[in-house]
């Protein structure tokens, strides 16, 4: 039975399925991304990011179709959202004042508040989501970005 929660995908994640990489069937076989009757969450800046990186990689026809693809199964939280803005602002100065890495990627900060608004857990490879992974700021499930699979 697939699982109810709601997951948003970091864009180390999204990046994995545009490769159609084993960490991405590897992810989608523990999380039942596809099967779930929800489509996954993205936050818009992500697909900024995966612009951009297409853009410097000089992605070829496949990859972006398959990008374009991709975006068709996701949904995108909207970072101009007053409650994303807010809890955006939020994290920023939580982090700030506690010294987290986080604080400097900015992308990751609009990533967390669009997964704290929209109530999901997110699905990361990238080690600066860790801090608020405290049970109080955001529910996030950090990946081995060789494997794809769940780290403790």
């Amino acid at each position: 039975m697939p699982n109810a929660t709601t997951y948003l995908l970091d864009t180390g994640i999204l990046l994995h399925w545009v490769r159609g990489s084993k960490v991405a069937t590897v992810v989608d076989g523990q999380f039942q991304l596809r099967a779930a009757s929800f489509r996954p969450l993205i936050c818009e800046v992500s697909l900024g990011e995966i612009e951009a990186f297409a853009r410097a990689q000089k992605w070829g026809e496949p990859k972006r179709a398959k990008l374009k693809e991709l975006k068709k199964e996701l949904i995108a939280v909207d970072i101009s959202d007053s409650r994303v803005i807010d809890a955006y602002a939020d994290l920023s100065s939580l982090a700030k004042s506690n010294g987290w890495a986080i604080f400097h990627g900015k992308n990751d900060l609009w990533v967390a508040a669009a997964t704290r608004v929209a109530g999901a857990t997110l699905l990361t490879v990238d080690k600066d989501f860790l801090p608020l992974r405290d049970g109080n700021h955001l529910d996030v499930i950090m990946l081995d970005a060789m494997t794809g699979w769940k780290l403790s």
